[in-house]
């Protein structure tokens, strides 16, 4: 099996998948393009932004895995859904796909698979409720942990307050950001590698295994663990 991923992050989610894919069981081996590839082999790549991603990259590289017929057995799409319904985002995406390829009228040996991150990939990563203090911290941190519990509650339903002018998704980054600064680990877009940890993943597999949080991750897990069985 080999696949192709395709993200919306470059940043970030991209340093930090390669390991979650490990925790998975995905025991393929990354390479740098698809000419490289053989056998259980994968390759990553970033849309440099959803509208890179939508508008270009995605048809560079179904073209690229069309040059390459019998290289690449799936396309993992993975971008966030922002400001967008779930849903919405990731029937979008499909319809773009099966278009382009319909309207290249030639066969295709691959399968195609779409993730939205609902907000964002720290969305996600708000799901480690350990990072959430008991005792109501002072500081920076003070007017999120007031607003909104994403220890008891689901991340993903965390809005922007009225007051604050930021889409969800930048919300959600400044969020843990501040929560992550209070408890004094690290996390930037360019130094996410604390998140690319096994204990901090097991967190978020916690979450959704105890509790119906996180819906757009557990598909997301969930996917990845049933194709080892």
């Amino acid at each position: 099996m080999n696949y192709y991923f395709l993200l919306e992050d470059e940043k970030s989610f991209i340093k930090v998948l390669p390991e979650w894919l490990k925790y998975m069981g995905i025991q393929n081996t990354r390479v740098q393009d698809i000419t490289y590839v053989r056998e259980n082999n994968y390759v990553m790549q970033s849309g440099q932004g959803v509208t890179q991603l939508i508008t270009r990259v995605l048809f560079q590289t179904i073209d690229t895995i069309l040059l390459n017929p019998g290289k690449i057995d799936e396309l993992i799409v993975i971008l966030d859904s922002e400001e967008y319904n779930e849903q919405e985002r990731k029937k979008q995406v499909e319809n773009i796909i099966r278009e382009y390829i319909e309207k290249k009228n030639c066969a295709v040996d691959f399968l195609y698979k779409v993730f939205v991150c609902n907000h964002c990939f720290e969305t996600w990563l708000l799901g480690n409720g350990n990072l959430y203090p008991d005792i109501r911290p002072e500081g920076d941190f003070q007017p999120y942990y007031d607003r909104y519990n994403i220890k008891v509650n689901d991340p993903e339903l965390m809005a922007v307050p009225d007051d604050i002018k930021e889409t969800i998704a930048v919300y959600h980054f400044h969020y843990l950001h501040e929560m992550c600064r209070y408890n004094r680990v690290r996390y930037s877009k360019k130094k996410p590698m604390e998140m690319a940890k096994k204990a901090y993943f097991d967190t978020l597999v916690s979450r959704i295994e105890n509790s119906d949080h996180l819906h757009s991750f557990a598909q997301f897990y969930e996917y990845f663990v049933n194709e080892q069985k």
